[in-house]
């Protein structure tokens, strides 16, 4: 990780301080020095194009993916106060300008047809390679499963009016399915997510609400799949539980870890059978 403030480029796993030499540290460190300076004058000169004066958020996002099947993916974009800006698009050398500001961008970058093509050689190889290499370093603890704890709880908001939490934390890798479901079916409106958030002890956490009325005698659950394994929680009760991931006569559960390195990102699906345990929890 860059920090801006410290002007220093310091790994943040141990696995990756054990394997790359003080060099590679230096060398980055150099070369974020040079985007954070690029960054303040490509941020002004946005401010200017918007007529824009105090504070402003400018953003670069870049990485790359390796696929299941061995395919790979890269991606290259940047926000400007949160919101997409302009896309690289590696597969027709061209950016995607996502307003007027934009556009005035994209015909300046897109003159420059060496970089179109350095930056699309980045996604495919180097990125890729860095990207297989950090897997290998990282493997004992990048190839881990962490099985969800689930606690479902509710909360009356108005009268006659119940809302259900179902959380879980302390999960990795981070894909993650959880829902509620009334009388058998999937709740798809009225229900709101939280996002999959890091815990800051290499686990994560979300959660997901739904709005019932009570008195209407209705069935309310909550399903949870991680790592090819689908717990479900009845509502209206306090619980807790912690999934144990074991192996079974003729069944194992297989969990492929989805981890962000650095700026890189690598995606796997669980392979396996899926298991499904219906969680009996004590009344509080």
């Amino acid at each position: 990780m860059y920090n801006s403030v410290s002007q220093l480029k310091e790994p943040r796993a141990p696995w990756m301080a054990e394997n790359l030499e003080p060099d590679h540290w230096e060398r980055y460190t150099q070369l974020l020095r040079g985007w954070q300076q690029a960054f303040k004058v490509e941020l002004k000169q946005l401010q200017h194009h918007y007529n824009h004066s105090g504070f402003n958020t400018y953003q670069r996002m870049i990485g790359c993916e390796l696929l299941d099947d061995g395919s790979t993916t890269g991606f290259l974009q940047y926000a400007y106060d949160g919101q997409d800006f302009i896309i690289f698009n590696k597969d027709t050398l061209s950016w995607i300008a996502m307003d007027n500001v934009a556009n005035i961008i994209r015909r300046a970058w897109e003159a420059n047809r060496h970089e179109l093509q350095y930056q699309k050689n980045w996604l495919e190889e180097e990125c890729i390679a860095w990207l297989k290499r950090f897997l290998e370093y990282g493997k004992d603890t990048l190839q881990r499963t962490e099985p969800p704890k689930v606690r479902v709880n509710y909360k009356e908001t108005f009268p006659g009016i119940t809302t259900l939490y179902c959380r879980a934390h302390g999960f990795y890798p981070p894909e993650i399915s959880i829902n509620w479901m009334k009388n058998g079916e999937e709740i798809v409106q009225d229900t709101n997510y939280g996002g999959i958030l890091p815990s800051g002890d290499g686990t994560y956490q979300t959660w997901v609400s739904v709005e019932l009325d009570s008195q209407n005698g209705d069935i309310y659950s909550c399903h949870v799949e991680h790592g090819g394994v689908h717990m479900v929680l009845p509502g209206f009760q306090d619980s807790e539980t912690m999934l144990l991931v074991m192996k079974a006569v003729g069944f194992i559960v297989l969990a492929i870890a989805l981890a962000g390195v650095g700026i890189l990102a690598w995606r796997r699906r669980p392979r396996g059978k899926n298991k499904v345990i219906y969680l009996s929890t004590p009344d509080h």
